[in-house]
């Protein structure tokens, strides 16, 4: 009698266990992404534009859910953009938007780019980050940069730099090769701004050995800087591209 007892006990058990694995259901996912890995935009020569990034969610709940995003800026001209530190989805739905407004403060003729991500909070799996990559825009005008050498070509460089110090487009030393006679560059800016030229002698004597060598900066027939000879380590000259 005992034995067929325990026996019953041990049917029981069983059965019990396997109607709680029958009946036990896991909590839903919760899951949030972006609509796409990356923006692109422009902003126009005084004015503001705004990028909205859609969200989604992977499930759909009847109440207000919010989520906290990272916004990293640190690629980006300072203060040119305004974004929020969360977003909300609202009950009924798995789309949010997050609006970021973009201004034209600061940023010069570079490339912009905002990163974003959210911030997981332990209850949420969160998709890859995305980015908005922006620019100023303006109308562009082509320049051209000859440069005769003195004979150590891999001594020179060169930069253009924008009115807020920001290196738009240059050459190192070592670019040019020593015994090269001369060097034409295209050179694309935006029209209607100031830049400074700056030519560079690693060795400190300009484009003066053993030959006296010259450089000329020219918009259409318009000469921007010139210079040559015996300049020392470097030469600087402000111009316009008006």
């Amino acid at each position: 009698m005992k034995k067929i007892a325990y026996i019953l006990l041990i049917v029981l058990s069983v059965v019990s266990l396997q109607n709680c694995e029958d009946t036990y259901l896991p909590p839903s996912l919760e899951y949030i992404t972006f609509g796409k890995t990356v923006y692109s935009t422009g902003v126009d020569v005084g004015g503001s534009t705004t990028v909205e990034i859609p969200v989604y969610t992977g499930n759909i709940v009847s109440t207000d859910r919010t989520f906290n995003v990272d916004v990293d800026g640190s690629a980006a001209a300072a203060g040119s953009y305004t974004a929020p530190s969360s977003v909300t989805i609202p009950g009924g739905t798995n789309k949010g938007t997050i609006s970021v407004n973009l201004t034209d403060t600061n940023l010069g003729i570079g490339v912009n780019k905002l990163s974003i991500k959210f911030i997981a909070d332990g209850s949420t799996t969160v998709g890859a980050a995305t980015s908005i990559e922006y620019i100023q825009n303006c109308e562009e005008v082509t320049l051209t940069l000859n440069i005769v050498f003195d004979g150590y070509g891999s001594e020179t460089g060169w930069n253009i730099k924008d009115a807020l110090g920001g290196v738009v487009v240059s050459k190192p030393i070592k670019t040019y090769a020593d015994g090269q006679a001369t060097a034409s560059e295209t050179i694309t800016l935006c029209a209607g701004r100031d830049y400074t030229f700056t030519i560079i002698d690693d060795y400190g004597d300009g484009l003066s050995y053993p030959a006296n060598g010259s450089y000329t900066l020219s918009l259409g027939n318009t000469v921007k800087a010139t210079g040559g000879g015996d300049f020392g380590a470097s030469e600087t000259t402000a111009f316009d591209t008006n």
